[in-house]
C-alpha cells in the first residue's frame, strides 16, 4: 500500500526539506539544484567563476538510475531534482527526419528536457550567447531556465523527448519571433 504524502500546510515545508536532505544523503555528489537555482536567481552567478549570464544556468542534471534485475528506474521530483514544481508534462515523438521543434522563447517557463529514447540536440540562446547540448541518455536532463530561446533538432529515428515544465500552457509567455524575444528578455533582465 502506498503511503499518502503529507499535505498539511504547516508541516509540508518541514516534510519537503527533510525529504530533500534524505534524497541528497542517498545521492552523494549530486548537486542541490534547488539551492543552486536560488543562488542564481539572487545573482550569485553561473558556474564557478562564470559570467553570471542567464545561459550559464542551463545545465545537465543527473537523474541516477536505480538498477534492478527487473529494469532501471530514474526519479524526477519537482523542487527536489529540478528547481521548480512540475506543472505540465509533454513529449515529442515520431519527429520526421530533418525536422526541428520548439523555435521559440519564454520569459517565465522553466523546463527539463530528457531523451527517453534515441537522441536529439537542444539549442539554447539567451539573446547574447548560444549553446548546444546533445541529449542521448534517459538518466540526464537538461535544465533550461526562463528568459531563454530554445530549439530542438537532429532527432534520431525513434527519439522521444520528454519535457517537464514549470507552468501550465500560457500563450502570452511564447515568443515566436527571435528579435521580439531578445527585446523582451533585455527588458526583463535583473
Amino acid at each position: 500500500m502506498r503511503r499518502p504524502r503529507h499535505r498539511h500546510a504547516a508541516g509540508a515545508g518541514r516534510h519537503a526539506a527533510a525529504h530533500r536532505r534524505r534524497r541528497r544523503a542517498l545521492r552523494p555528489g549530486v548537486p542541490d539544484v534547488c539551492a543552486l537555482a536560488a543562488a542564481l536567481s539572487r545573482g550569485a552567478g553561473g558556474a564557478a567563476g562564470g559570467s553570471g549570464a542567464v545561459i550559464d544556468q542551463c545545465r545537465l542534471i543527473d537523474l541516477p538510475p536505480r538498477h534492478d534485475q527487473r529494469g532501471n528506474l530514474s526519479v524526477v521530483e519537482g523542487g527536489i531534482d529540478v528547481p521548480f514544481d512540475i506543472r505540465r508534462v509533454y513529449y515529442l515523438y515520431d519527429v520526421p527526419g530533418g525536422a526541428a521543434r520548439a523555435g521559440h522563447g519564454h520569459l517565465e517557463l522553466q523546463q527539463l528536457f530528457i531523451a527517453m529514447s534515441g537522441s536529439f540536440d537542444v539549442i539554447v540562446d539567451d539573446g547574447q550567447q548560444r549553446r548546444k547540448f546533445q541529449l542521448n541518455r534517459s538518466y540526464y536532463g537538461l535544465y533550461v531556465p526562463g528568459r531563454m530561446w530554445r530549439e530542438v533538432e537532429n532527432f534520431s529515428s525513434g527519439a522521444v523527448c520528454l519535457v517537464l515544465a514549470s507552468t501550465l500552457y500560457e500563450p502570452a509567455d511564447y515568443y515566436h519571433d527571435y528579435q521580439d524575444f531578445v527585446a523582451a528578455a533585455q527588458r526583463h533582465r535583473p
